[in-house]
């Protein structure tokens, strides 16, 4: 019947065969607790010295193999629940890229990357892509602070960023970064700063003028 392990309390089971199985730590009816401060419920901490090739801390892959009419799914799901009161910060996921002293990164570094991805195909891909969803769920009855938005950007560091956006390097009609001379404004979009002062980036909904076309 090949591996089989089980371990009820806490929840932790695997199996190579037989009854289908898994990795449980806690229910979402008997969560593992503690009242203990600065406490890691999951710790990993390795290191690759390797001189070439890849390495990854987690590495997760889910394949959605079935013949499907709906449901969805993800390779990593977090959520970060809060029921308590008085929290100074909370979020469902937190990735850092750190640097540290005389260390170097020479290609891409990023505290988080997002990666669309297709197989080479001649066909048109149906639904609506992107390599970065940001979404809103707030429910009904719900008053926003004045400071609030879909993306917030920070400077928390003592060296401040100057560049809001990493476009291409050279415009190129009919892409995401193309020459537009002048149009009239018939649009504008709302962002606010972190004192609470809106300010309102100007845009057009004609293509006219545009390098390209739409």
């Amino acid at each position: 019947m090949g591996l089989h392990q089980r371990y009820s309390v806490g929840r932790l089971k695997y199996y190579l065969s037989g009854t289908a199985g898994g990795i449980d730590y806690g229910t979402e009816s008997s969560e593992v607790s503690t009242s203990t401060a600065d406490r890691k419920f999951f710790s990993m901490y390795v290191k690759s010295t390797a001189a070439t090739g890849d390495a990854r801390g987690i590495y997760a892959r889910l394949n959605l193999a079935g013949t499907a009419t709906s449901g969805y799914g993800d390779a990593i799901r977090a959520l970060g629940y809060v029921t308590g009161t008085g929290y100074s910060y909370a979020s469902g996921m937190h990735s850092t890229l750190r640097i540290g002293t005389s260390a170097t990164v020479t290609g891409s570094g990023a505290g988080l990357r997002a990666t669309l991805e297709a197989d080479a195909q001649t066909r048109t891909l149906s639904g609506a892509l992107a390599a970065l969803q940001v979404d809103s769920y707030i429910g009904a009855n719900n008053t926003m602070p004045t400071i609030h938005g879909f993306i917030r950007f920070s400077d928390v560091g003592t060296t401040v960023l100057n560049n809001l956006f990493v476009l291409p390097s050279t415009a190129s009609n009919s892409t995401v970064f193309a020459t537009h001379t002048t149009q009239t404004m018939s649009h504008s979009i709302r962002i606010i700063d972190s004192a609470g002062t809106a300010y309102y980036l100007m845009c057009t909904n004609a293509a006219t003028n545009r390098g390209g076309g739409t």
